[in-house]
């Protein structure tokens, strides 16, 4: 008897998340760009996350980039460094509320 093993299911995809031009016609004359952007970030969540986030820290550090990114109009100047710094410390936020919420 042959036995298939089909990998497990990853609970949390980037690509739903991911905005195309259409998604921000807020931003006039730079709606590519801006898109362009918050994909890079929402990848970067992707790469930087780590086996013990669960899929709320991962969707809430979604969220949260999100959010700051509308709210934000100077995101549209950042440079790749800086966006990953931004993930970075945004992601760090996530896993802290949720140490805190356990204690």
């Amino acid at each position: 008897m042959v036995t298939v093993v089909t990998p497990m299911l990853d609970p949390f995809d980037i690509h739903l998340y991911l905005v195309s031009h259409t998604d921000t016609w807020f931003f006039e004359d730079h709606e590519e760009h801006a898109a362009d952007n918050i994909n890079e970030m929402l990848h970067l969540i992707n790469h930087y996350r780590d086996e013990s986030d669960s899929l709320e820290q991962l969707e809430e550090a979604v969220r949260k980039t999100l959010y700051d990114w509308i709210e934000e109009p100077a995101l549209l100047d950042l440079e790749f460094e800086e966006m990953d710094d931004y993930v970075k410390s945004v992601l760090k936020v996530v896993r802290e509320q949720e140490e805190d919420w356990n204690e």
